[in-house]
C-alpha cells in the first residue's frame, strides 16, 4: 500500500501541531532513501522519519531503532549544515498532492537567519527529497533528475523547485453531481468501475475506488453498468469523508499480518480481514511499514 494524499493530509495535520517551533537536533540518513531528524520541543524530544524509499514513501514519527553509517552520506552533511539548529516554522501538503513541505527557519553561512524548505515528494518510485533555500531554489537533493531522464521536469542544484506536473486528471473535490453525470454517461457501461475512477479522478486511493465500487455495485470489479445507480452518491460520501477531515486510523490485516491501511472502516473484505486501529496515522505508518519491511527482510 502506497500512501495516498488523503491520508498523507492527515499525517501532515498531525505533524503540523506536533512539531511547530521545534528545534532540530540531530540529522542522519541511515539509508540512501531515508533521513532521521530529532527534534526538541519545550517539553518533548521527537524523531521525524522522512523516506523516499519506491513503495514506502513517507513522513512520520517514528519509535523504530535505525543503524546509521560510521561516515555520513554528502545529503546528509548538506542537511546539517544547512539545517542543524533550525526551528520548523511550518509544515504543510499540497492539496491534493504527495508533497510535503517542512519550511525550516535556520543560520545561514552569512551568519544570518534564513529560509529553508525540506520538501519530500512521496510518489512511488518517483519519490525524492529536495533542500531548497529562500529564493526558491534547489540547493541539493536525495536524487537528482537530468534532462535525460526527464524531458518534463529537472530536479538539480541551481534550479528553480517546481511542484511535480498535475494528471491530466480531474479533482474529485471539485467535481459536482452534474459533471460526474456527464462524465459516466460517456463512458462505457462496460467499464470497470473502480477503473474508471482511478483513470478519471486524482487523489482516490486504489483501496477507496474498490470500496466505492464495492457499495455501488455490489463487488469490487463490477462494472459501471451494475453501479451506475448509486456510484455518485458513494462518490460525494468520499467526498464529504475527505472534507470533514474527522478520520480513523484504520490497518488491515490478515491472520496478524498487516496488508492496508486507510482513514475510515471498510466493508469489501467482510469477514476475510480484521480491522485495527492506532492511536495516530503517525503511529500507523510507523507499525505498518515496520511490520512490512521486517517481513521483507525475512523473505529475503
Amino acid at each position: 500500500m502506497s500512501l495516498d494524499a488523503a491520508t498523507l493530509a492527515l499525517v501532515a495535520g498531525e505533524l503540523k501541531n506536533t512539531l511547530l517551533d521545534a528545534k532540530i537536533d540531530k540529522i542522519f540518513e541511515p539509508t540512501r532513501d531515508e533521513v532521521l531528524i530529532t527534534l526538541r520541543t519545550r517539553t518533548e524530544t521527537h524523531r521525524l522519519l522522512l523516506s523516499a524509499r519506491s513503495g514506502s514513501a513517507r513522513v512520520c514519527l517514528t519509535q523504530e531503532s535505525f543503524e546509521n553509517p560510521l561516515t555520513p552520506p554528502g545529503f546528509c552533511m548538506l542537511l546539517r549544515k544547512h539545517l542543524a539548529g533550525g526551528r520548523i516554522i511550518t509544515l504543510r501538503q499540497e492539496p491534493l498532492e504527495r508533497v510535503v513541505t517542512l519550511e525550516i527557519e535556520a543560520m545561514n553561512e552569512l551568519g544570518e537567519m534564513g529560509r529553508f524548505s525540506l520538501v519530500l515528494e512521496a510518489m512511488n518510485r518517483h519519490s525524492n527529497l529536495i533542500l531548497c533555500g529562500g529564493d526558491g531554489r534547489i540547493i541539493d537533493c536525495m536524487r537528482r533528475v537530468d534532462f535525460e531522464m526527464s524531458q518534463q521536469r529537472q530536479v538539480l542544484p541551481g534550479l528553480y523547485y517546481h511542484l511535480p506536473p498535475r494528471q491530466e486528471k480531474r479533482s474529485p473535490l471539485d467535481v459536482e453531481e452534474q459533471e460526474f453525470r456527464t462524465l459516466l454517461e460517456s463512458a462505457s457501461p462496460e467499464r470497470q468501475t473502480d477503473k474508471w475512477l482511478l483513470d478519471t479522478f486524482t487523489a482516490i486511493a486504489p483501496l477507496w475506488a474498490r470500496e466505492m465500487a464495492f457499495r455501488a455495485g455490489g463487488s469490487t470489479d463490477c462494472l459501471l453498468s451494475a453501479a451506475v445507480g448509486r456510484l455518485w452518491l458513494e462518490f460525494d460520501a468520499w467526498r464529504r469523508l475527505v472534507r470533514q477531515g474527522e478520520f480513523l486510523p484504520v490497518v488491515l490485516a490478515r491472520d496478524g499480518k498487516p496488508f492496508d491501511f486507510t482513514f475510515a472502516p471498510v466493508l469489501q473484505y467482510e469477514n476475510a480481514c480484521e480491522i485495527r486501529t492506532e492511536e495516530s496515522f503517525s503511529q500507523l505508518l510507523d507499525h505498518f511499514y515496520a511490520q512490512r519491511e521486517q517481513a521483507d527482510r525475512v523473505r529475503q
